[in-house]
């Protein structure tokens, strides 16, 4: 799969893709999130069989780094400042409903485009999602609640889920015959990634983000194989002499995990979304047998040994030539 490529329902932006970035990776996103098998773990890498596909964009909002978007996102047209969603196998409801192949597939940046046109009440009907093969992804609701949290945390209102109609039920008296005043006015959403989400809650005035690792300080040894290898620059490794930081920006994760996979020493675990930055310090340190220069973090004593020789390893006494 070189680049970039399209089939018919999917477009592929390979070179996002963490798996082209490092060997270590171990995303499956996609190949969790897919329900018809389309996408696939093989031991050489991820195999996409587009005939398998069936557009419901279950994979897009599941992909951290943004390589996958639908080739025809569904438009979801705003009535005022409302938004009614039905999946493809939701009962018919009363009012005027926008039919979306699965409510799951909704992104971040989907949603938080439309807030910024004027989204505060969001209206959904489905079908029966425990069992649905589409239903083992994270649902709508979850993904609606962890970005209130951050909508209220940045002084914003949030969006609120609506009640909707039933086949045979009544619609609270609050909302009776509401939908039917309704006009629908189409609107678009921008790109559908989680960077494109991160930069969206950013324009809000929200300093933290949605994804998130942690960093155990006493576990790291300052190695900086998290910093090369982050795609959305979140971690930094900054120097000035014999000091040196590891500097961690959140509101720049997207839950790729990289860097977690990539560390041997445990040291990053994933973890809540936070404000603010988080910096670690690291001080350079003389290793007692071989006089090697090593790292350990600032405020822990340092070991007399460097990270090798700890080990216990020993070197061959001779060269042995086959």
């Amino acid at each position: 799969m070189p680049g970039f490529f399209a089939s018919a329902m999917l477009t592929v932006d390979e070179t996002r893709c963490v798996h082209r970035l490092a060997a270590v990776a171990r995303c499956r996103a996609c190949v969790d999130a897919c329900p018809t098998g389309a996408w696939a773990m093989q031991p050489d890498g991820l195999d996409f069989d587009p005939a398998r596909c069936d557009g419901c964009g279950l994979c897009v909002p599941a992909c951290p780094p943004g390589a996958l978007a639908l080739a025809a996102p569904p438009a979801l047209p705003l009535s005022g400042d409302t938004l009614s969603l039905a999946c493809e196998h939701a009962p018919l409801a009363a009012g005027p409903l926008t039919r979306v192949p699965c409510l799951h597939a909704i992104s971040e940046a989907r949603l938080l485009a439309l807030y910024l046109a004027g989204l505060r009440r969001l209206g959904v009907v489905s079908g029966t999602c425990a069992t649905c093969p589409r239903g083992r992804v994270m649902p709508l609701v979850e993904r609606l609640d962890a970005l209130n949290d951050a909508l209220r945390a940045a002084g914003a209102p949030a969006i609120e889920l609506l009640p909707m109609a039933m086949p045979g039920k009544a619609a609270p008296s609050r909302r009776r015959g509401f939908f039917g005043l309704l006009r629908p006015a189409a609107r678009t959403a921008g790109p559908d990634t989680r960077p494109a989400a991160l930069r969206l809650l950013a324009s809000i005035g929200r300093s933290g983000g949605l994804w998130a690792v942690s960093l155990d300080v006493a576990r790291c040894t300052g190695c900086a194989v998290c910093a090369r290898l982050c795609p959305e620059g979140a971690i930094d490794w900054l120097e000035a002499g014999a000091e040196a930081g590891l500097r961690l920006r959140m509101e720049r994760c997207t839950g790729c995990n990289l860097c977690v996979d990539a560390c041997d020493q445990g040291a990053l675990r994933p973890g809540r979304a936070a404000g603010g930055v988080v910096v670690a310090f690291f001080h350079d340190t003389t290793c007692s047998r071989c006089s090697a220069t090593f790292r350990h973090p600032a405020g822990h004593r340092a070991p007399p040994l460097c990270p090798v020789c700890r080990t216990g390893a020993r070197r061959p006494d001779r060269l042995v030539v086959d």
